[in-house]
């Protein structure tokens, strides 16, 4: 039983490193532009986004889908031109 927590444990952490990342992605790539976004740039967010989604299994997981969840919703809420 130690172990599954610690499992668990572990796939929060890796989680949690992911979600920095994909954040820092965005900054990367469309802070700079200051809401001056090309049709393009909407396309590649949303495939990031949908990648992220699609990809992340949270292992029905509740923690691990809110920490999924909070990281979209604050990138969408960064940069909420791109999501329109």
């Amino acid at each position: 039983m130690n172990a599954n927590l610690k499992y668990h444990e572990i796939l929060e952490e890796d989680l949690v490193v992911e979600m920095e990342w994909i954040k820092e992605e965005f900054e990367i790539l469309f802070k700079s532009k200051t809401e001056k976004f090309t049709q393009v740039d909407k396309k590649i967010a949303n495939d990031l986004l949908n990648y992220i989604l699609e990809n992340t299994d949270v292992y029905d997981n509740y923690i691990l889908l809110n920490v999924l969840e909070e990281t979209t919703n604050a990138i969408e809420k960064s940069y909420p031109s791109l999501f329109n």
